[in-house]
Formats: structure tokens, sequence, C-alpha cells
């Protein structure tokens, strides 16, 4: 599916982060789902994690404890719609050492004996295409196919082929890319997904000066934009800006098409 606009007013919050097998499922779950459900929310994004070793491993064993199993996040999924929520399902990889996922980078050019991005990305497109087959089976209106991948966001070339494959697969949805704060205007293939997503982490007196500067990015592209992420706690950031919003990750949509 490709769009130009998005009609959606939304209102979102993310479950289940990071994704701990085993918590997923139950009336502890339930409830929890159930509570968001109540504050009026009517998109949520369902996010589970794989943890690759270091960031410069190239395996994500995403099958493997403590990632949650496939019929727990269908469970997930499942309750989700039971309760009217549009799904936005989010694979993320982060890394087991605790390194930030953004780290996660190799040599631009290949080195014999060296870890590779070619390696890396054969083995995230695996796990994201697994997980590209749930949603489409399970109905979730949209992917995310990424979350705050800085350094892979320069590998154009990977981006594009690994979305090419992804689109057969899932056929009837939303593609979108969750990059990181101030990156809007650093990635280069927008025009592969269907939405521009990002994480708004930014200092609250600044927020004017960067949707002036997103909004640039969002007219460039001819795309719809949304936050993914945004600052949720009522506590000092550690930009040393106070943030008072709802608990979770809040959604908020910007801008649904300048064009």
């Amino acid at each position: 599916m490709s769009t130009n606009t998005w009609p959606e007013t939304v209102s979102g919050m993310t479950w289940g982060w990071v994704g701990i097998r085993g918590t997923w499922t139950g009336p502890e779950a339930d409830r929890s789902m159930e509570e968001m459900a109540k504050l009026g929310v009517n998109w949520v994004a369902i996010a589970l994690s794989a943890l690759q070793e270091t960031p410069q491993s190239t395996e994500i064993p995403y099958r493997e404890s403590p990632t949650v199993t496939d019929d727990q996040l269908r469970a997930a999924i499942r309750k989700a719609k039971s309760l009217e929520l549009q799904v936005c399902l989010k694979p993320v990889v982060n890394v087991k050492i605790g390194t930030w996922r953004a780290h996660i980078g190799f040599f631009d050019e290949e080195v014999p004996g060296e870890p590779s991005w070619r390696e890396w990305f054969a083995s995230y497109g695996d796990f994201i295409k697994h997980y590209a087959g749930i949603a489409r089976e399970e109905g979730c209106e949209m992917l995310c196919i990424g979350c705050e991948m800085v350094q892979s966001d320069k590998r154009e070339a990977e981006w594009r082929s690994l979305i090419a494959e992804i689109r057969p697969i899932y056929d009837d949805g939303l593609l979108t890319y969750n990059c990181d704060k101030y990156q809007e205007g650093r990635v280069r293939w927008w025009d592969a997904v269907d939405i521009i997503s990002s994480s708004g982490y930014y200092p609250i007196d600044d927020w004017e000066a960067q949707l002036d500067r997103i909004e640039e990015v969002v007219i460039r592209w001819n795309k719809p934009f949304f936050f993914m992420s945004s600052p949720t706690r009522s506590r000092r950031s550690a930009c040393g800006s106070a943030h008072t919003t709802i608990a979770g990750h809040a959604w908020k949509r910007w801008i649904d098409s300048k064009i």
C-alpha cells in the first residue's frame, strides 16, 4: 500500500515493550491493554525486541528467549483487535550488552574476516520478514520495519532492497520506519515507505523549531508523518527539560500531508 495522505486521527500508545517471553499473556497482560484502551487510544504499537550479542554481531536470534514467542505475539495482537484498536507491529533489535541499537554498525566497505553490513542485513531481513508475515496474517494495519538504527540509515541500497522484499509479504498495510531524533532529514529513502515516523525526544522549549524543520522534510518527500515515540513521564529528562504527558509511549500525529 502506498499513500501520500493518511486520513487517521491517531491517538496511540506502545504496549509490551520490550517483549519479555512469558509476560504477554494472562490476566495481568490483558488488564494492562484494557486499561490502556480506556485512555481513548485508537492505535497501539505492539513492540517486541530481539537481542543480538554486541553492536558488531551479525546474527539476530529472534526465536530464542527472552523474545516473546509467535503465539504470545499473536495473542497480543488479537487482544488489541478485540478492543477495536488498530495495530502497528514494531519488531526491534536491541543489543544484549546494553549498547543502544543506534550504534550497531560495521565498516563501510567489507574487509575479509570482519563482520559486515551484508551479513547483518541478511539476518535482519530474516527477522523483519518473519514478523511481516505475522503482521499480514493477523491483519495489522501497519508494520514498523526498524527503529532508531542510526548507523544503518545511510545504507540506502540495503534498506531499499529489504523493503522491496517485505512488500510482497506484507501487502495490505502501511510501512513506516521510526528514525531517531534529528535524523528525519538525513534518511534518503523515505519514498520507499508509506509514512515517515520518528522519535520526538526534543527539549520542550525547542518543539516549534523542530516541527518547522520536520515540516520541510515532510513537504519534500510528500509523505504523512507522526511521532512513533515521544517523551511521556512527569520527570526531568536527560536534556534538562520537564515533560508532562501520559504514561507510556504516546503517539502524536502532527501532519497529514502539506502537499
